[in-house]
This record gives structure tokens, C-alpha cells and sequence, in this order.
């Protein structure tokens, strides 16, 4: 009696150029992702490094402001976004610079608040913070009027003044945008108070537009 064998199973061979075109297709999409990624690190890249636009300063503490010059000691003013997520680097090289100065500059951080913010716009973790750090002086600068008075455009930006209100220094304190770490800007406001002599009197300032 005749048994019927099970059937082989089948196997879809691919045509010589179906394997080319397919290998060719992998290799397109392997090459656009490549580009893409590239494309993607080089444009945060950029944004790390490019520092925010600064005005010209003015050689002395402005008059008008609302803000007092310490008569004791170097004051030293840094304007802050309230939500700059880069001022969180900004805080934390401010808290290590103060640390190496032991109680030798007087302090303001001055949160703008742009106009038509609602009330309390200005809440939030980096409020929260400079809160915490100690000896540090809070001021709202409600429409911005103190960040135009001092020509402070972005924020993170510090001004060093002397007790007569020559400015000493300009800058920022990080060495990009939302980075920790070693700096031209910290070790110069450094060395100003601690020795007078500073490597550069201003250097850039990385961090959100504060108006």
C-alpha cells in the first residue's frame, strides 16, 4: 500500500537582485540615520557653545537702580531667568565660587520678571534655590527693568563691582550652556576678590534670553 510522504517544506528563494536591492535599501537607511544623528549632535553641539547676545557694559554701577552697592565690600549682581533650565549650572557655580571666597563679596541674585507675568510667575526651583544658598540676597525686578538698567541679557550673566562702583567683571560663570565645571569666568571673579587680579575681566555668557 502507497503512503503519501509529507511534503517538503517550502522555501522562497529570493532572486539574486531582490538581494542586491534589499542589501542597497539597508545600506541607504543606514547611511540617512548616520547623517541624521550627525546632524542632530552637531546642532546641540552648537547651542552648548553659543553664548548669548551681551551689550556693551558700562564702567560704573548705575545710579538709579534700585539695587545698593555694599559699602564694605565687592558686590557681586547675577540676573537669572526664573525657568532657565542653564541657570541650574550657573547656581551651582555660584555656590562653589562662594565658597572659595568665604563671605567676601555681597551678594544679589535678581530674578526678572517680564511684564504681564501672572503672580508668583517667578516661583519655582531655582527661587527654591537661591533661597537655600547662604549670605545670597534675593530681588525681583519686575518688567525687567533692572536687567536693562545693568544691560544684563542673559541669564546666568554676572557683574562684579568694586565699593566704589567701578565694574570689575562681566560674564558668565559657566564654560557652556548648562554645564559644571572648571571655568575661565569663576576663576576670574575669583582671583578679583581674592587677588586682584583677574586672567579676563568678561567672558561669555550661556544661558535663556531674560526678556
Amino acid at each position: 500500500m502507497n503512503q503519501e510522504l509529507p511534503s517538503a517544506p517550502q522555501v522562497n528563494v529570493l532572486p539574486a537582485n531582490k538581494g542586491v536591492l534589499s542589501r542597497s535599501l539597508l545600506a541607504v537607511l543606514g547611511s540617512f540615520w548616520i547623517g541624521a544623528m550627525f546632524v542632530g549632535f552637531s546642532i546641540l553641539a552648537k547651542e552648548e557653545f553659543t553664548p548669548c547676545e551681551t551689550l556693551k557694559q558700562t564702567s560704573a554701577f548705575p545710579l538709579a537702580s534700585g539695587i545698593q552697592l555694599d559699602p564694605t565690600r565687592p558686590s557681586l549682581l547675577l540676573f537669572a531667568h526664573p525657568h532657565c533650565p542653564c541657570t541650574k549650572a550657573s547656581f551651582a557655580e555660584l555656590d562653589r565660587l562662594l565658597a572659595s571666597i568665604q563671605n567676601k563679596v555681597f551678594v544679589v541674585i535678581i530674578f526678572t520678571i517680564p511684564n504681564g507675568a501672572p503672580l508668583g510667575w517667578e516661583e519655582g526651583d531655582l527661587l527654591q534655590t537661591a533661597k537655600r544658598m547662604p549670605g545670597v540676597n534675593i530681588f525681583r525686578d519686575a518688567g525687567g527693568k533692572e536687567a536693562v538698567r545693568f544691560g544684563a541679557r542673559g541669564s546666568g550673566q554676572v557683574f562684579l563691582y568694586a565699593t566704589s562702583g567701578k565694574l570689575l567683571f562681566s560674564g558668565g560663570i559657566t564654560g557652556s550652556r548648562g554645564h559644571e565645571g572648571d571655568n575661565l569666568g569663576r576663576s576670574s571673579v575669583t582671583s578679583l576678590v581674592l587677588n586682584g587680579h583677574p586672567p579676563v575681566t568678561s567672558t561669555p555668557v550661556f544661558g535663556c534670553s531674560l526678556l
